[in-house]
């Protein structure tokens, strides 16, 4: 496939180029695979784009994407401007080479980084939030438990699920603890296991209005294989069929890139793997014949600002906790991380794992470290040691005041 006319105007003349010296926010993104660097600028007022620019080292693909981008953005409100996807982009330049897809259109992503930028550097931080576990493998008294995860988190007036368990289960807890499902607002999916999601359908059944958001690669085969015993272990097809549902009347998100739940609230989409010490788990697959290794590209966690820092919030930390604290520190801008809650995925980690994880995170001097589901009590304890005033676990009923 040749540049479409459209691309190839923009091209050689590109619209908006330059900087913006006195810019509210800025976002640079590259492509390893073919070297393009896409740096992008924005000037806001009354929360509208009123000024976009950007400067490009790389190939056509990549300044038409940036010149459309600019066009396409200018005058939107912050809130729709997150909403572009670098396909819109391609699809407004009448398409793009298909070897271009993966490496040049980077444009919206890097315009979300420059808002993502912007709304961190905002003086207005949410000053309270709280979140209560309903779903973990540990409860006491009246709630229950199973293998699997879901925090209730309030942010604001929002009320956001993130994760649902294996079963059903939320609800009884739920009610018992006084959360009331049907006020959610959205729910997050952290990745595609059936720990995380078993318990969708009867939460959507209730929450009939919320937004759903998760990663497309959620939905794909994921299998385990353990003592040469097979076990699907993705999201249910009776599930799937709800999203594809909620999807068809418009109230799923697919974070496809990190992406903006509500105000200042976001989600990670997927976490890049640059440490040597958090390794791909080798028991997942992605085909029953357990052939092909499952890297998780869904996992993602959630986080947000407060006066004492980051808050993140994690799903099972696939990716490592130490990469998923990185990425989020990068996308953000904020080096301070106040605290991180949710599964650690340490329960089979070697010794020497733990040590490089608590080695890594001392940095961060993170003051609440809230361990659940999948972090493991051998992880547990070690944290416990290293970090006696922060750690504690996140059972069924636990409630975090942020």
């Amino acid at each position: 496939m040749q540049y479409t006319d459209k691309a190839l105007e923009h091209f050689m003349n590109p619209r908006n180029v330059g900087e913006i010296s006195d810019a509210d926010g800025i976002g640079m993104i590259g492509s390893e695979e073919c070297g393009d660097m896409i740096k992008v600028w924005i000037k806001i007022a009354n929360q509208r784009l009123v000024d976009v620019k950007y400067k490009v080292f790389g190939c056509p693909a990549a300044i038409a994407s940036c010149s459309m981008m600019t066009e396409l953005a200018m005058g939107k409100h912050v809130d729709d401007a997150c909403e572009l996807t670098d396909n819109q982009v391609a699809e407004a330049l009448g398409g793009l080479p298909a070897h271009k897809y993966h490496c040049s259109n980077l444009a919206a992503s890097a315009l979300h980084k420059a808002i993502m930028n912007y709304v961190f550097k905002s003086p207005a931080k949410i000053n309270t939030a709280v979140v209560t576990t309903l779903v973990d493998n540990n409860a006491s008294g009246n709630l229950k438990s199973e293998h699997g995860l879901s925090l209730w988190l309030e942010y604001q007036d929002k009320r956001v699920l993130f994760d649902i368990g294996q079963t059903d289960l939320i609800l009884r807890n739920a009610e018992t603890l006084g959360v009331n499902i049907a006020n959610t607002d959205a729910v997050v999916i952290s990745h595609g296991h059936y720990d995380h999601t078993g318990g969708l359908k009867a939460v959507l059944n209730i929450a009939s209005q919320a937004t759903l958001l998760l990663h497309p690669e959620a939905l794909k085969p994921k299998f385990s294989r353990k003592d040469n015993k097979t076990k699907m272990i993705g999201i249910h097809d009776s599930t799937k069929e709800i999203i594809h549902t909620f999807a068809d009347k418009g109230r799923v998100i697919w974070t496809e890139m990190p992406t903006e739940v509500f105000p200042g609230l976001f989600i990670t989409s997927r976490i890049p793997r640059i440490t040597d010490f958090e390794d791909v788990e080798s028991s997942f697959f992605v085909d029953k014949n357990c052939r092909k290794v499952d890297t998780l590209p869904d996992d993602q966690a959630m986080f947000f600002d407060s006066p004492k820092g980051l808050v993140v919030i994690l799903g099972c930390a696939h990716a490592g906790i130490v990469n998923t604290l990185h990425y989020i520190v990068k996308l953000s801008g904020e080096k301070r991380i106040y605290a991180v809650i949710g599964g650690m995925h340490l329960l089979n980690a070697s010794a020497e794992r733990i040590e490089y994880t608590i080695d890594a995170i001392r940095q961060y001097n993170i003051q609440k470290i809230g361990m659940a589901h999948c972090t493991g009590s051998k992880a547990v304890e070690k944290f416990k040691s290293a970090f006696p005033n922060e750690c504690f676990v996140c059972h069924v009923g636990k409630r975090i005041e942020l």
